[in-house]
């Protein structure tokens, strides 16, 4: 058979500039973001016109197509969906950013945060999309709050199944009722009866890329257990969005039948990725790739502004704590952190600010084993790279948690030994300490799971997280 390509994107985020793109309340609400805000139409838009010229069959995008659900930024996301589909086919979730479930659309001016922005409820939203892909719809399921799950006939032997899992499981959670997986499992079995294959499509998170510490909150309700039905009954192939982090993760359920789950990146932020899938008619081959330049306002931007950017939320907050006691709280505040303005304390931030700012991988791994008594950190890896600024670790690191651990692939060992005696530094400490063993228990999952965290990163696991080979 001809082989199939499909695109695959997620958390494109338009955000239109008619909501503002200048000012202090703007500069510090795209400080506070991982992608960007102003430029995400001008990524759209290269990345859609290299899709056209492309020898792409298809592109699935998995929700949070828009900023936070403004009319304004669904209208123009429409136009380039629309331009894009006259001559690639187009399927497409949306999730709770592009129905604003926070109830926050902002507006920005000056100083101020306006929130008189007119959104689309999830019904809007439901019949605005529906034209993509409608011919190729065979059947759908209508959720509680009007979204519509469908499956698409893609080609003649493969079938997306594009669910909305958004407030749909217990408690309102994301997820899905039982009569929504129930429509799951008969639209897998239908697929087995007429010889074709599955691949699915959902925001949140099916299984965690990582520890519940960083993504328990991303997954859906009863997560492994839906995995688990998912693939006894035939599911192979499961594409997620929402953590911003491109990773692939499997599962096997007690029947010993697997899951894959590979979990997009943000393509308006680093990494910028695009994952393309070519199947064969029997397996997927994944291939991630990064977007390498765009321009803005008749600039060329290279991805070292996405990689500047993403670093930003860290670096602006440690630059403005040495220098700027009203910029600091101001940027904590718009990163979600909600403390008073203490006078008494800034001076301490501020030199804690500054020696991280200049700070080597040498004094912070001498300050460590100072209080460890020389075990805290891996003395001879340590000497290797000593004289490394700390920053250059900690972003590289940083940066790996979105692109898949691209930013660490070529570390030197002696870097990821110090990054994972670091992590593992909690469990060593808690395990020596006199308490109470189901306390202790207790601690060391938390500690456990932070050095888990770092070892994934510096060492990822199989299956490679920017190319693999699923067998559906």
């Amino acid at each position: 058979m001809t082989k199939l390509k499909l695109a695959l994107l997620a958390d494109i985020h338009h955000y239109s500039e008619k909501l503002g793109n200048s000012g202090r309340a703007y500069e510090l609400r795209e400080g506070s973001d991982q992608k960007c805000l102003k430029e995400t139409g001008a990524i759209i838009d290269t990345v859609f016109e290299k899709l056209i010229d492309s020898d792409t069959d298809a592109i699935l995008i998995a929700g949070d197509i828009t900023n936070d659900g403004e009319k304004v930024s669904h209208t123009e996301v429409f136009e380039k969906f629309s331009r894009l589909s006259e001559k690639k086919k187009l399927y497409l979730i949306t999730s709770t950013h592009d129905w604003c479930s926070d109830r926050n659309p902002r507006r920005f001016k000056d100083n101020e945060v306006f929130n008189d922005v007119e959104t689309l409820t999830a019904p809007e939203l439901t019949e605005l999309y529906k034209i993509f892909g409608e011919k190729d719809r065979i059947s759908e399921y209508n959720t509680p709050i009007g979204l519509v799950s469908a499956c698409f006939q893609v080609s003649e032997n493969l079938r997306l199944l594009a669910v909305h899992d958004d407030c749909d499981a217990k408690g309102g959670k994301s997820g899905y009722s039982e009569e929504h997986l129930s429509w799951m499992v008969k639209m897998l079995k239908d697929a087995e009866k007429d010889g074709c294959k599955v691949i699915a499509m959902e925001h949140h998170l099916l299984l965690h890329p990582f520890c519940r510490l960083v993504n328990s909150g991303q997954s859906i309700g009863d997560n492994f257990e839906t995995a688990s039905v998912l693939a006894d009954n035939g599911l192979r192939l499961m594409i997620t969005g929402h953590s911003h982090m491109q990773r692939t993760t499997q599962f096997t359920s007690e029947k010993g039948n697997t899951i894959t789950q590979i979990n997009l990146g943000s393509l308006t932020g680093y990494p910028s990725p695009v994952t393309y899938l070519t199947f064969d008619g029997e397996n997927v081959e994944a291939d991630v790739q990064f977007l390498k330049e765009f321009t803005y306002n008749d600039k060329t931007y290279s991805s070292e502004y996405l990689k500047k950017h993403t670093t930003g939320v860290l670096l602006n907050l440690l630059e403005a704590g040495k220098t700027d006691k009203r910029d600091f709280y101001e940027r904590l505040r718009a990163n979600g952190i909600k403390i008073p303005s203490y006078d008494l304390l800034y001076p301490l931030i501020r030199f804690i600010c500054k020696r991280l700012l200049n700070m080597t991988c040498g004094g912070a791994g001498r300050l460590i084993n100072i209080f460890t008594f020389g075990k805290g950190v891996d003395r001879k890896a340590l000497r290797e790279i000593r004289k490394m600024p700390l920053l250059d670790l900690v972003t590289k690191v940083f940066l790996s948690i979105f692109d898949g651990s691209f930013a660490v692939k070529d570390a030197k060992e002696a870097e990821r030994k110090v990054v994972c005696s670091v992590g593992s530094l909690p469990s060593r400490i808690i395990k020596k300490l006199p308490l109470k063993k189901d306390k202790k228990e207790k601690i060391l999952r938390t500690t456990d799971e932070i050095a888990s965290l770092t070892t994934e990163l510096m060492y990822p696991s199989l299956p490679d997280n920017l190319h693999t080979v699923i067998a559906l």
